[in-house]
């Protein structure tokens, strides 16, 4: 066992203003004081199909004791919502370009485009994304799983009680390939309950993150991981309990 774990408190799963159905409030310091103030060590940034504020949460979060990991919340083909996770951000973008390149053509008046804010650091109005971020991608769960693991990220499906885009409302189980690290559950079930509910989850660990769209949900979910350090790669092994670390629900 090593003599170096911490554990640390993690919301892997944070939208900003971004995301079409994220709060305006929702700005990377005001992302980053909010973290703060829910004692905080580890956040996800994960926007639909996108990471285009995630390297500015990433600036905002230097030096306030936070680390922000970059990410995207990818939608399959099939509808399901996964959490993808980085290291970097040049990681991200990378998996950012495979989901623009595989987003699925809308023709009509979608007005969601005009509330998709790209921000800088202080929250400063940059530009506004006119991709259609909210819309599934013309890739399947592995494919995504493949692109994401070949990067060096992680990918949790995401709430897997949600009705629609859950994977077991979609797939009605969890499938045994790929071989997910670990799967994300909502605010509305515990984890001994998803487990009853739910057997084909198995041991698999289990994430409660706050999916916040705004600022007082950060924090009001939130998994303690021991590990070494605030690594893709830690919590990957956290996952795996190898020497000593684990994945603990608050």
């Amino acid at each position: 066992m090593s003599n170096h774990i911490k554990a640390y408190r993690a919301d892997l799963h944070i939208h900003t203003l971004l995301s079409p159905c994220g709060e305006l409030e929702m700005m990377p310091p005001l992302i980053i004081e909010a973290a703060k103030m829910a004692g905080l060590d580890l956040i996800g940034i994960a926007d639909h199909n996108s990471c285009e504020n995630a390297g500015a949460v990433m600036k905002a979060a230097e030096g306030s004791g936070v680390r922000a990991l970059p990410g995207l919340e990818a939608q399959s083909v099939e509808g399901v919502h996964l959490l993808c996770l980085f290291d970097r951000l040049d990681q991200a973008e990378a998996m950012q370009k495979s989901v623009y390149a595989n987003m699925i053509p809308f023709r009509g008046n979608y007005k969601y485009t005009g509330e998709q804010f790209v921000v800088d650091s202080e929250g400063e109005f940059l530009r506004y994304c006119e991709r259609h971020i909210a819309l599934p991608t013309s890739m399947d769960i592995d494919d995504i799983y493949g692109r994401v693991t070949r990067i060096g990220g992680i990918m949790i499906p995401s709430h897997i009680d949600r009705q629609a885009t859950g994977i077991i409302d979609v797939l009605a189980m969890i499938p045994q390939t790929p071989d997910f690290d670990a799967l994300e559950i909502s605010a509305n079930i515990t984890p001994r309950d998803a487990r009853i509910r739910f057997p084909s989850v198995g041991s698999k660990p289990l994430f409660q993150n706050s999916d916040a769209h705004w600022l007082s949900a950060i924090g009001s979910r939130r998994t303690i991981l021991h590990m070494e350090h605030r690594t893709v790669g830690e919590i990957k092994q956290a996952c795996r309990g190898i020497d000593g670390r684990r994945v603990e629900n608050a």
